[in-house]
């Protein structure tokens, strides 16, 4: 907890440092599930509800072009239905620091404004849980294990999303794809899986663009 906080203020320093930055805060409703693949055989998945919560920023770098950064506490999970083995269902939920540092193309028309972005997400983590529905239909729950021969601390994908800006209100549309693997153990158990999550979003800049 005290790493995000200090995370949010050094985000917060940085941002306000130039009357150009717009700086706000963004949250929503995320959708999200994964692609699993246990031993080369896909498995079937199934998607869950989380939310998202953070800061953001837009500074502008040349013409209609913006350097967008936000910083994100994000829940995404799962639902596996695995092939094979000792349970017929397995439900995950894992809480992220997200760090995206995205450009944007901004159109503006008066004060409403259709934003475009694309940049690299940096996930970090040590919060999840999982349940797990074994054949005989007891379900148990447990803290995910993170580290070497467990859960991937670190997450990594890319980040799109489209947003509609009126004045200072902003709806936003974003898709995470993963890249990694977040099975630190598939060398063993074969299982390969990568998160995907659809976030609708809405944000408010407290801070608006100086003007020339």
């Amino acid at each position: 907890m005290r790493s995000t906080i200090t995370i949010l203020s050094i985000f917060t320093i940085i941002t306000t440092a130039s009357a150009q930055v717009k700086v706000g805060v963004k949250g929503g409703w995320n959708y999200s599930t994964a692609k699993a693949v246990y031993t080369g055989v896909n498995q079937s998945t199934g998607y869950t509800n989380g939310f998202g919560l953070g800061m953001v920023a837009k500074v502008p770098f040349d013409g209609i072009l913006h350097f967008s950064p936000s910083v994100m506490i994000n829940n995404r999970g799962f639902i596996i239905t695995p092939s094979t083995g000792t349970n017929k269902k397995e439900q995950y939920s894992i809480t992220y620091l997200d760090l995206i540092p995205a450009l944007s193309i901004d159109f503006e028309n008066g004060n409403n404004t259709v934003s475009i972005a694309l940049g690299p997400d940096f996930g970090f983590t040590n919060f999840g849980k999982l349940k797990a529905t074994g054949i005989n239909n007891v379900t148990t729950a447990e803290k995910m294990k993170f580290g070497y021969g467990g859960y991937g601390w670190f997450d990594l994908g890319l980040h799109t999303s489209v947003a509609y800006r009126m004045k200072k209100v902003f709806v936003e549309l974003a898709y995470f794809n993963g890249l990694a693997n977040i099975n630190n153990n598939e060398e063993i158990d074969g299982r390969n899986i990568r998160n995907r999550m659809l976030s609708i979003n809405i944000g408010y800049y407290f801070k608006q663009t100086a003007t020339q």
